[in-house]
This record gives structure tokens, C-alpha cells and sequence, in this order.
């Protein structure tokens, strides 16, 4: 009678937890780019499916993610994202997005990126400026000796 109970609790183990679990339907070549996604997003224990396809069309390729409850069929969330240069970038971000994360998007930050590479280089000269006057360099060839300057 103990096995039995034992047996059972695994199995009541193992069933709650693979209950509770986000299942992803996606093509293969980006399935682990969206496993990584979910888990960095922590959104593993959601009962929820996500499905996620790749659209290509004459006016952007785009990845379309869907968000449904496993247990009700409805849809929670659905985003469509374009991509041309950065197809990871996008695919991170209509993750997060689906997910009701923060969206994470370089393109459209409050700094230009021509003023991101003028700060930066300032920020260089002020270093390199500060560096060359707290510790002046030595002459190259030393200071005459004071024997020979007597000469």
C-alpha cells in the first residue's frame, strides 16, 4: 500500500508540474531563440500556448506570436512585428510584448545614435585629457646632468 501511495504522488508530481507549463508552437529554426526569450522573460509556469509564425509578404517579413489559454481557447494577446535589419531584435521584442513585458527597442531611444557616438567621443578627449595633465609625461632623453651642464 505504500508503493502504491508513493507511485501515486510522483505521478500527481509529475503531472502538475508539466501542467503548468508554456507550450510553444513555432517553426524550428526559431523555436530556441523563443524558449530562450520566454525564459529570460521568466513566463515559463504560464498555462498558455504561444504560436508563433514567420509571415513573408512583398512589404516586410514579420513574425506573427499568439498568446492563448490552454484551458479556455481564447486569445490573450497577439502581436505582429515587421523585421528588415535586426530579425532577432523584433523577435525578442513581440516575445516580450506578447508576454506583457517592457519592450526593449534600440531603434526608437530618446538619443540619436550620431548623438550616443558624439558623447561618446567627448566622454574619450575628457579622459584622455585628465590622464595627460594629472600625470605630465618625462622627457624622452632625460635631464642633463649637472657635471656636464658645469662643462
Amino acid at each position: 500500500m505504500t508503493l502504491f501511495r508513493q507511485m501515486g504522488f510522483k505521478i500527481t508530481l509529475i503531472l502538475s508540474t508539466s501542467a503548468f507549463a508554456l507550450q510553444i508552437e513555432a517553426p524550428p529554426e526559431i523555436t530556441e531563440q523563443i524558449s530562450a526569450y520566454v525564459r529570460e522573460a521568466g513566463a515559463e509556469g504560464k498555462n498558455a500556448i504561444l504560436e508563433a509564425k514567420v509571415i513573408k509578404n512583398t512589404q516586410c517579413n514579420a513574425f506573427a506570436l499568439k498568446l492563448t489559454d490552454k484551458h479556455s481557447g481564447k486569445t490573450i494577446k497577439e502581436v505582429e512585428s515587421c523585421f528588415a535589419d535586426l530579425p532577432n531584435a523584433t523577435l525578442q521584442n513581440a516575445v516580450f510584448e506578447v508576454l506583457g513585458h517592457p519592450k526593449i527597442n534600440a531603434e526608437n531611444s530618446q538619443l540619436s545614435e550620431n548623438t550616443k557616438t558624439a558623447l561618446i567621443g567627448i566622454g574619450f578627449v575628457a579622459a584622455g585629457l585628465l590622464l595627460y595633465y594629472s600625470n605630465p609625461p618625462k622627457p624622452v632623453y632625460g635631464t642633463p646632468k649637472l657635471n656636464e651642464v658645469q662643462k
